[in-house]
């Protein structure tokens, strides 16, 4: 514990100092960055807040996230850091901190009377009395601390206040511990059903098992799944599944009317859920096996009848919801998946469950052969050396949550040391954070704007369409473009942080000031484009640069603040499409230096079309070679199947013979040997099992 601590307070300093942050944010930001990583929260804000209200009740936030999947408001509180000194948080303590925090909520409307209009404070409260960014059913308080929690808090229960629940967390250094050191980064969900619910259990009966996972099959009652989800609401769903109901929206008119009007059918009526875990718990009654407890329960298919069933039951009790859902059990399939294969397998279950549903490819995105690549490419190319450092760096590719602490779990000291010298945290790119460095690069500041779920969505699209396209354009060269986007993005970052003007509002500032500036040179300029492959080789930004982003998002602010804009908060604003329309009539007055770093952008085109080619040849050749090793016998056995399945056309069969001919001295070509790889493909696709 006292090294963890040691070593979170050096980061929080160090970080401090580097980007001139106060210690307040470096550390919200780091817990909400665990929190994130752990899919306990998704989107969240620093905003920190202090004030009276009515009665000098005293006020206070230090963040907050809002999750319109489960209508909830998140506010976040900081109690002054310890840093090296030992404190512990108690009950009474504790409770202040929750009162301050739920203050704001509660005294929203003096605050939005009060607050300067250009705060984030004043933006939050207009919204939460306004109530038409946010619909707002649940209250989350929790507080970010470093002190350890008192051994007597044990459970904290929820609250109904002015008809709003009010759930309460605190997340202290130990708990916090425990998510960075759990094996995947994550806080383990467990349920137990006795003493969570009241239940005595679910019958179960084994349905599969293989190696890597065990399937199970039961009858869950509608009002236990009902409150199993108001008490974990989204973590419980899969995060495909999450993604999807976040943009369809989450009750089911159809689904609702059965529960309200014929419960009795709903087994009959309804396809039930599908469900993924890490373990479950059972135990033997004389009546047979029955589940009472779950490790990781994670829904992959059937999230609308379950935020149905849970929105029934604490939204339409004046509808006899309660009674009439006691006489509702739902079908679940239940597969528990070794951690080992996880990663792969339970995306896979989700796509298979999902398969009748219109989820698009975009929500399944997560495992796309795309991000395998770019994770392959950021383990294989060092940055240039600079700044007389003898070894390039490599930008880490963080394609699954808490991968890079994985490359070092239960490491020795010194390869943990080594490993985080070539690979340093600063340098981490998560698949959500390339989204939206390249959501910005493609001129749509708004959609980076508006949250990691909708951004990766958006960027999904682009990048599927581009893949089926050409999957060449994923090489060497797009991945140093990844790179300098992210250089840029964190140093425009630092720059606006240290501006006079500043005072909130920098992701914001930051989205729209780079794609401004791309914008404005393709139309002021377009002949010529920024030169990306500068910022890489040099992995910082020259002073044009610098110059440029100190005047542009000086302009940028003023726009985002302008008393005319449609909507009150400004970063709900920032969202909006109208918002960076308006924002593209800035005149953008150019620094004499940065207009020199432009480039001609046929020429950078040019090395793009190379790039492309040169991975294309390089893929064929690697081709070329798979079908050597597989040997002609091999190709022989592929043939004979699909003939048995009567799959083939004459033009598979073409190539398949040229691969059955290689032992007889048939030499291929590169492209050839491509032809006969998506011959083989075809044939997995149809279930050939080698």
């Amino acid at each position: 514990m006292e090294s963890f601590k040691e070593r979170l307070v050096n980061e929080i300093r160090s970080k401090s100092l580097a980007e001139n942050m106060s210690d307040r944010e470096t550390f919200f930001l780091s817990y909400c960055e665990k929190l994130e990583q752990s899919e306990i929260i998704q989107d969240y804000y620093y905003v920190h807040f202090k004030g009276l209200g009515r009665n000098n009740k005293k006020i206070q936030i230090d963040g907050y996230e809002y999750n319109p999947l489960d209508s909830k408001l998140t506010l976040f509180i900081v109690p002054p850091l310890a840093y090296y000194e030992n404190k512990s948080l108690n009950m009474k303590d504790a409770d202040s901190y929750f009162k301050k925090a739920k203050a704001f909520y509660f005294e929203a409307e003096k605050i939005k009377e009060e607050a300067e209009e250009s705060s984030e404070g004043y933006g939050l409260a207009f919204d939460i009395v306004k109530n038409k960014q946010m619909k707002i059913n649940i209250l989350e308080v929790v507080i970010l601390t470093d002190y350890l929690k008192s051994s007597f808090i044990k459970k904290i229960d929820s609250t109904i206040e002015k008809d709003i629940q009010v759930h309460y967390s605190i997340y202290d250094i130990s708990r916090m511990k425990l998510i960075d050191d759990s094996f995947n980064g994550k806080e383990p969900l467990i349920i137990n059903l006795k003493d969570d619910f009241g239940a005595e259990g679910i019958p179960v009966l084994p349905a599969s098992k293989t190696d890597d996972y065990q399937a199970y099959l039961c009858n869950i009652p509608g009002v236990l799944l009902a409150k199993i989800y108001n008490k974990y609401q989204s973590r419980l769903l899969e995060g495909n599944v999450r993604s999807f109901l976040q943009i369809k929206g989450k009750v089911n008119k159809g689904i609702r009317n059965t529960i309200l009007n014929n419960p009795e059918m709903f087994f009959a009526f309804n396809n039930g859920i599908a469900a993924t875990a890490e373990a479950i718990e059972i135990s033997q009654s004389k009546d047979g096996l029955n589940i009472i407890g779950f490790t990781d329960l994670q829904i992959v298919n059937g999230g609308q009848t379950t935020a149905s069933l849970a929105n029934a039951w604490e939204n339409d009790i004046k509808l006899d919801s309660r009674e009439q859902m006691k006489k509702i059990y739902v079908p679940m399939k239940i597969s528990v998946v070794n951690q080992k294969v996880a990663e792969d397998l339970i995306p896979n279950i989700s796509r298979y469950a999902n398969s009748q549903n219109k989820v698009s490819d975009a929500d399944l995105a997560s495992n796309h052969p795309f991000h395998r690549k770019v994770e392959e490419l950021s383990r294989t190319t060092p940055g240039p050396t600079v700044k007389g450092i003898q070894f390039g760096s490599y930008w880490y590719y963080e394609r699954t949550n808490g991968q890079y602490k994985q490359e070092t779990y239960k490491s020795t000291d010194s390869f943990r040391k080594n490993f985080e010298l070539l690979n340093p945290k600063n340098q981490i790119i998560k698949k959500v954070d390339l989204a939206k460095y390249y959501n910005i690069f493609l001129m749509k500041p708004h959609i980076a704007s508006a949250g990691s779920q909708m951004s990766f969505n958006k960027f999904s699209e682009w990048m599927i369409n581009e893949w089926d396209k050409n999957s060449n354009f994923v090489n060497d060269e797009f991945y140093r473009k990844i790179v300098a986007l992210a250089i840029l993005f964190k140093k425009t970052d630092y720059i606006v942080r240290n501006q006079a003007w500043y005072d909130s509002y920098k992701a914001n500032i930051v989205a729209y000031s780079l794609s401004l500036l791309i914008y404005k040179v393709e139309n002021d300029y377009p002949e010529l484009t920024i030169d990306l492959y500068s910022i890489w080789k040099e992995q910082d930004l020259s002073q044009g640069w610098i110059k440029q982003i100190e005047v542009v998002s000086f302009e940028v602010y003023k726009h985002l603040t302008r008393k005319d804009r449609f909507v009150e908060n400004v970063t709900e604003w920032a969202k909006r499409e109208v918002s960076w329309n308006m924002a593209k009539e800035i005149v953008v007055e150019y620094d004499k230096e940065f207009l020199k770093l432009l480039v001609n952008k046929d020429y950078v085109k040019t090395q793009e079309f190379s790039a492309i080619k040169e991975h294309k040849k390089n893929n064929e050749i690697n081709d070329l070679l798979k079908v050597y090793e597989y040997g002609a016998i091999y190709w022989k056995e592929v043939y004979d199947w699909g003939e048995q399945q009567n799959i083939w056309n004459s033009r598979d069969i073409s190539f398949l013979k040229l691969a059955i001919a290689i032992d007889e001295g048939k030499v291929l070509t590169d492209k050839q040997s491509t032809k006969i790889l998506q011959v083989l493909e075809k044939a997995r696709t149809e279930s050939f099992p080698k």
